[in-house]
């Protein structure tokens, strides 16, 4: 039972068991980062009395991460304070798939823990892990639709337009409006986000794109009034352009109103794309 982790842990550390082994290279923990992801304080606790060391580097690129980015992530308050306390680097950087700590914490909506990781100094700007899917506190916190936080994050001097990774990333605004979060999309443009900020290389999209792709009308219809390139050129690697993006998902409606808010679409260029005229 859980209630018996503590003893289980005092007899291993008795025993000589050491504190700082190792994590394995696939996806492994230490003992630390494991107590810490599971949210076992007591355990944390123990384990740093007995010297456990707070910024063990994460084992596996991927997968990968530090007590305090496992802790932030699974949104274990109790844990982060404790780790923090312990002079745990809130900067850490995340590995190929990972986050850092506030980045976590924003990708998961754990309001509590970012303000303190801001309080500890965590840089809100940190880049995005290099890996698939890479993304800022920010673009974490907009694709989740988490609107508090993103205002958070702006308050506290977020890169609005920082730029989406070359593997599948996505600025804050493409990331809300790939998920049809009007509110986030309408405070980003009233940020002054950039509407037409390139796709990602690879399975990247304009927020426009992203939005007709996933028959998001209304976020659509508010990028389209901020001025939403409809001709942007679709990402090279597995890219749709945004009628092209509307025709595969079905969305008719979405279609028709991209063909009358751009008119030189409805001559030759929706054969060259794919694009039957409706």
């Amino acid at each position: 039972s859980s209630s018996s982790f503590p003893l289980a842990c005092r007899s291993l550390l008795a025993a000589g068991a050491d504190v700082n082994a190792p994590a394995s290279a696939d996806g492994g923990r230490t003992a630390l980062q494991a107590a810490a992801e599971c949210g076992h304080r007591e355990i944390v606790e123990r384990l740093l009395s007995a010297n456990a060391d707070v910024n063990a580097p994460c084992a596996s690129r991927w997968n990968g991460r530090t007590a305090l980015q496992a802790a932030s992530e699974a949104g274990h308050l109790p844990v982060v304070e404790s780790l923090l306390r312990a002079n745990a680097d809130p900067n850490a950087a995340a590995m190929d798939d990972g986050r850092t700590a506030l980045q976590a914490a924003a990708e998961g909506g754990h309001l509590q823990i970012i303000e303190r990781l801001l309080v500890a100094k965590a840089n809100v700007n940190a880049p995005a892990a290099e890996g698939w899917g890479g993304r800022t506190a920010l673009q974490a916190a907009a694709a989740n639709n988490h609107v508090q936080i993103v205002r958070m994050l702006l308050d506290a001097n977020a890169d609005i337009n920082a730029p989406a990774t070359e593997n599948g990333g996505r600025t804050a605004l493409q990331a809300a409006a790939e998920n049809g979060h009007l509110h986030v999309v309408e405070m980003l443009l009233e940020e002054k986000a950039d509407v037409n900020a390139a796709a990602s290389k690879n399975y990247g999209c304009t927020a426009l794109q992203a939005a007709a792709g996933n028959g998001h009308h209304q976020v659509v219809e508010t990028l389209l009034a901020a001025n939403a390139d409809v001709k942007a050129t679709a990402a090279e690697r597995n890219g749709r352009t945004a009628a092209q993006a509307a025709a595969e998902g079905g969305h008719l409606r979405i279609l028709r109103r991209l063909l009358r808010a751009c008119p030189s679409l409805d001559s030759g260029y929706e054969k060259a794309t794919g694009i039957i005229q409706l």
